[in-house]
């Protein structure tokens, strides 16, 4: 017998969360290295203080100044909303799985 319908959804969306929360981590740490970190500071956000600069892996950042940084905004709120999505999604999979009501095959 397989996984019942409702189960089998909330399943796959546990699956994809989670490669989404990786892809988009990936496109962070892509904005990490650049070939010339001081110039593309100095030319694309603002300028370059020596202060800052340091990598952190989480949260992603590698800040230029005390205002910008070249990993977007967004970068790390998507990801822990992602992670949260995931397990989110594997309570609802654990919990439709065990509800005698959706033992309805689709």
């Amino acid at each position: 017998m397989g996984v019942p319908g409702t189960a089998r959804r909330w399943a796959v969306a546990a699956l994809c969360a989670p490669s989404a929360a990786v892809l988009v981590y990936a496109w962070g740490a892509i904005h990490l290295y650049t070939p010339d970190f001081r110039e593309t500071c100095e030319l694309a956000h603002g300028g370059w203080d020596r202060a800052y600069g340091q990598v952190t892996y989480f949260p992603l950042s590698r800040p230029c100044n005390a205002d910008q940084d070249l990993v977007p905004s967004y970068v790390n709120p998507a990801v822990v909303v992602l992670l949260v999505a995931t397990a989110l999604c594997v309570g609802l999979a654990v919990a439709a799985r065990r509800n005698p009501r959706s033992r309805k095959e689709l």
